[in-house]
């Protein structure tokens, strides 16, 4: 059985283009370009807002989120999508300090 690779933030820095987020990941053999939706940035944390500093400050959660993706085959043509319903799944099961929520209260 192949080991599964971890999957890193990689160049070039997040950015935002037009209405979305995006940020690179790579786990080493090959970089995806992870899209995240205007509405996903709203949606990750209180107030809602589409900024380059939410980008940042939470990339490392949209990664894991694209490694998700990536790995469940729902990347296409080297691009993989962040929405709004993958932000609040991933809210609805933990913190994003990475707590399981049932032992965590809101910190949002």
């Amino acid at each position: 059985m192949q080991e599964e690779k971890d999957i890193r933030l990689c160049e070039p820095e997040p950015f935002i283009y037009f209405e979305n987020g995006q940020i690179a990941v790579t786990d080493g053999a090959s970089v995806w370009l992870v899209i995240v939706t205007c509405e996903a940035m709203k949606a990750t944390a209180l107030p809602p807002q589409k900024s380059l500093r939410r980008l940042v400050r939470y990339a490392e959660f949209y990664r894991d989120l694209a490694a998700a993706s990536i790995r469940r085959g729902e990347d296409t043509d080297g691009r993989v999508w962040v929405r709004e319903s993958n932000v609040l799944a991933a809210k609805g099961s933990i913190d994003l300090g990475g707590h399981p929520r049932s032992h965590v209260q809101e910190r949002l």
